[in-house]
């Protein structure tokens, strides 16, 4: 995996909206050609024009130009989205996630992505998308807090055996700190309706999945100020599996791009770059300086692009032989012991689903058993 060096910025033209736009057309015209047409020109390649079809050369060859001239005009995007009110969705078929609700035909322009590090979610799988609008550009001035134009739409889908359980969304509608919508849509039984929840709903369909609270929604959420987690550099730091940080960055879809070959992905051997990495995704955007737990731990869980060494940064710092802060463990009184899991605060509270004592606090009702025993491997692995 490659690691960060130097990082030289440059502004550069925004491409990402013509670029999908050229694509799209291309694989329009490819799979629109007719087999009438195609065979039509494979007789006129194969034979010569006769003596009267001079004018239908000529008017053939006009015409390739002028298709050549306009294959070099320039793609016209609308304007970039103005902000505009706060949206008041009550179904998910409102959102603009399918072209076609009932037989749940995804609209164009999303983009499917998946983090390198993933949220435990009580085992549920998951698909999500990003709608960036036409022509814009994600502000990447600071790569470790990305910030996304009007318009743009993340969509998360949860789902067990097949069956769907809920769709989140975060929007941004305006310029201001708290202009995002944040919400979850809880699907019927029968699959033919999502309802947006206000105050979140338990065990789904008869299932351990709970959806949250729109509430609950920014407690997480506002840990960034972009509002978005899960699609960031240390996320998408990755030589596959696109959207990469690279292909983004290629695409011209990133407004302070890294340099070339330059990527973050989470430092350290495997095990230590995994167990950081779940941190990261799972603990990071409240246990940092602008989470909600701050307040009470002063302890980062979330690491920065500049980080490349892993007991250097203020993840390691903040755990590896610190004592409590704020919970009271009785006999532990670490929040990480190192070579020694079961006297760890960390190996406590994840293993916990109680109140006040369960991490994470929130949208989780099963203890993660492949979380815990990474989290467990890796701090077996310190030295004491």
């Amino acid at each position: 995996m490659r690691s960060a060096g130097s990082t030289g910025r440059s502004v550069i033209t925004p491409i990402f909206g013509p670029a999908l736009f050229v694509l799209g057309a291309i694989a329009s015209a490819a799979c629109g050609s007719s087999p009438g047409a195609a065979a039509t020109a494979t007789a006129a390649d194969a034979g010569e024009p006769a003596a009267g079809d001079d004018a239908a050369v000529a008017d053939d060859s006009a015409e390739q130009a002028d298709d050549a001239g306009a294959a070099d005009a320039p793609v016209e995007l609308p304007p970039p989205p103005q902000p505009y009110d706060r949206p008041a969705y009550a179904h998910l078929s409102e959102t603009g996630l399918y072209a076609d609700f009932p037989s749940k035909t995804f609209a164009d322009g999303l983009v499917p992505f998946e983090p390198t590090h993933k949220l435990w979610s009580d085992g549920a799988d998951k698909r999500r998308w990003m709608k960036l609008p036409p022509g814009t550009q994600i502000d990447t001035s600071d790569m470790d807090h990305w910030v996304f134009p009007v318009g743009t739409k993340f969509f998360k889908e949860f789902s067990l055996g097949g069956v769907l359980l809920e769709t989140r969304l975060v929007e941004r509608y305006g310029t201001g700190p708290e202009d995002y919508w944040f919400g979850a849509f809880v699907w019927s039984a029968d699959q033919t309706d999502a309802v947006f929840v206000m105050d979140g709903q338990d065990n789904i369909n008869g299932t351990n999945h709970d959806a949250p609270s729109q509430k609950n929604c920014g407690a997480c959420h506002r840990g960034d100020p972009g509002r978005v987690l899960g699609f960031s550099a240390i996320q998408l730091s990755r030589l596959d599996n696109p959207p990469t940080l690279a292909s983004l960055a290629a695409a011209g879809t990133l407004s302070n791009p890294p340099a070339a070959g330059v990527d973050f992905p989470v430092p350290g051997d495997d095990l230590t770059a995994r167990a950081l990495g779940y941190f990261h995704a799972n603990c990071g955007h409240c246990h940092n300086i602008n989470g909600t737990s701050w307040p009470d731990t002063q302890m980062v869980l979330r690491l920065e692009v500049v980080e490349r060494d892993p007991q250097s940064s203020e993840l390691w710092k903040s755990i590896v032989g610190q004592m409590l802060q704020y919970f009271r463990g009785g006999a532990i009184t670490l929040r990480v012991a190192p070579g020694q899991p079961d006297t760890s605060a960390i190996i406590e509270r994840m293993s916990s689903r109680t109140a006040k004592i369960q991490m994470p606090p929130l949208a989780t009702e099963l203890v993660d058993p492949d979380g815990l025993q990474l989290i467990r491997d890796w701090i077996t692995s310190l030295a004491p």
